[in-house]
């Protein structure tokens, strides 16, 4: 009789542990299932809000994979109107902001740049730049750094009358790159060594 107690103690033990590993899994999926459902671009805006910055208006959110992102955002305080990008990282609490740059708009330029290094806040990525078109005849922006490389930044159209540019590096440093604005057939608008 004690032996089948003894067994039977043994059994329920098994049967609990089971159990609890059971719920432990279909908990953890549950959540990677939530997860994914959930729109990442929004949760980072979110993220960015809670900054409590003055932030005019979110212009574009870039997501570079699963738990990395950049947004792209207008600010105005005290009457001088910036560009600027957050680039967050995803947690296990959420999304964290990792790092972040304005700049203001110049005036007399056809369009404005700014320089971040991604190396300290993301894997694979090197360096963004990017900035405002404030020209409308500007419907290319290419890069040429230092080394020769050529690249077409992407360009992002808001409210159908602003537009945005920016250049993400995976390998290749912009710092010193030479940014031209060009036209529709191709004459150069506006070019600049940063």
């Amino acid at each position: 009789m004690k032996l089948l107690n003894k067994r039977g103690v043994l059994l329920l033990k098994k049967l609990k542990m089971n159990l609890l590993f059971s719920i432990t899994i279909l908990l953890l999926l549950a959540y990677v299932v939530n997860d994914a459902l959930k729109d990442n671009s929004q949760e980072v805006e979110k993220a960015l809000h809670s900054l409590n910055q003055p932030i005019s208006k979110i212009i574009y959110t870039k997501q570079l994979d699963r738990s990395q992102a950049i947004v792209f955002y207008e600010s105005s305080a005290g009457g001088i109107e910036s560009f600027g990008n957050a680039r967050f990282k995803k947690t296990l609490f959420g999304w964290r902001l990792v790092g972040a740059v304005s700049g203001q708009n110049p005036e007399g330029y056809k369009l404005s740049w700014s320089f971040s290094n991604l190396t300290f806040d993301f894997s694979g990525y090197t360096d963004l730049i990017s900035g405002k078109i404030f020209d409308a005849g500007i419907k290319e922006v290419r890069i040429v750094t230092k080394n020769g490389v050529e690249y077409s930044a992407e360009i992002i159209e808001h409210n159908n009358n602003e537009k945005y540019w920016f250049l993400i590096s995976e390998g290749e440093e912009l710092l010193g790159a030479t940014i031209t604005a060009l036209s529709q057939d191709g004459e150069i608008i506006e070019q600049m060594t940063k």
